[in-house]
């Protein structure tokens, strides 16, 4: 997919083509938006466009040369990639070090050196300090991309220094088209795109047969808790399994669309406009208060789940035996 041009990034794209063509790009790029949106895929389709020996007239890479041949096999001597070492770990100062001293030096092939930060907000505050010198004096040829999609968990010191590209979620009318030519097994791509909150690379990863099952197995079950008719202690056991934080992000859009259906039976949109039957008939069982109360104790548990070190299944136990509507 990184070659793929996307459609909602093409406004984006010519406007920082028009910037280098005139020679106003930036030290330092901050690209931030919803997750979803393929922004680390514009900032590779920026770096190869800039290390490119022969870019077309629309700024495009052109996939020949000894630049493009060597980004592709990922060995291009001026560009560097920083990424958490594990899943859901940070960027450590040694790797910040490491880029700095990467843009520091002469670039080889004579044009830009180019390092990514990759997602950015995962810099620890000592990394993150450890880049303010680079940001503040820049070297003439390098530059930074810094991609997140939480750029309030940036220092203000690092934002402030960077200029941002920022991009919002594209129109229906063109997600939905391009989502429609990748679905398969009969899915709808509005559905999908609704689930997602409308980032359509999102909307993408929830087509797979395996995630859409396992959304609707847990959909079932959670349903079965609210009825009583399954042991919380097996019920955790089940909402463990797979990627939690997916899990309790469906939990959290699922009562947000109950109180939706509670305030409005026609409302305006659902983020899952697929389970309308079923969510009407939950929301008709409980009161507002009862529902927000739920609202509530789903999101405390997501942000429990994210951010500490907690016992998951036993959260989970409580909140699922306490699910009766």
């Amino acid at each position: 997919m990184d070659d793929e041009r996307l459609p909602w990034h093409q406004d984006l794209w010519r406007q920082w083509q028009r910037r280098r063509v005139a020679g106003r790009l930036p030290h330092a790029l901050l690209l931030s938006g919803p997750a979803g949106l393929g922004k680390g895929l514009f900032a590779r389709r920026l770096a190869r466009a800039l290390l490119c020996d022969h870019p077309d007239s629309e700024g495009e890479p052109c996939g020949r040369c000894r630049s493009c041949r060597l980004f592709r096999a990922g060995s291009h001597p001026d560009y560097s990639v920083a990424r958490p070492e594990e899943e859901g770990k940070v960027i450590k100062v040694d790797q910040v070090r490491e880029v700095c001293a990467f843009l520091g030096h002469t670039a080889q092939y004579g044009g830009y050196k180019i390092a990514l930060l990759e997602p950015a907000d995962r810099l620890n505050v000592n990394a993150a300090n450890a880049l303010l010198k680079t940001l503040e004096e820049p070297p003439g040829d390098g530059l930074l991309l810094l991609v997140t999609a939480q750029p309030a968990r940036l220092p203000a010191t690092v934002r402030s220094r960077c200029q941002r590209i920022d991009f919002d979620l594209p129109a229906a009318a063109v997600a939905v088209p391009w989502l429609a030519a990748r679905v398969v097994d009969g899915l709808d791509p509005a559905v999908l795109l609704d689930i997602a909150g409308g980032a359509p690379l999102a909307a993408l990863a929830q087509a797979d047969g395996e995630r859409w099952r396992r959304r609707q197995a847990l959909f079932e079950c959670y349903e079965q808790a609210l009825a009583g008719r399954i042991d919380p202690i097996r019920a955790a056991e089940y909402w463990m399994q797979g990627d939690l934080s997916e899990n309790l992000h469906w939990l959290v859009g699922w009562h947000t669309d109950l109180i939706r259906l509670k305030m409005d039976a026609q409302p305006p949109r659902l983020g899952n406009p697929d389970l309308r039957p079923a969510l009407r008939r939950w929301a008709g069982r409980g009161t507002p208060g009862a529902l927000f109360g739920r609202l509530d104790a789903a999101v405390r548990l997501r942000a429990l789940c994210a951010t500490t070190q907690v016992n998951a299944p036993l959260l989970l136990e409580a909140f699922l035996g306490d699910a009766l509507l």
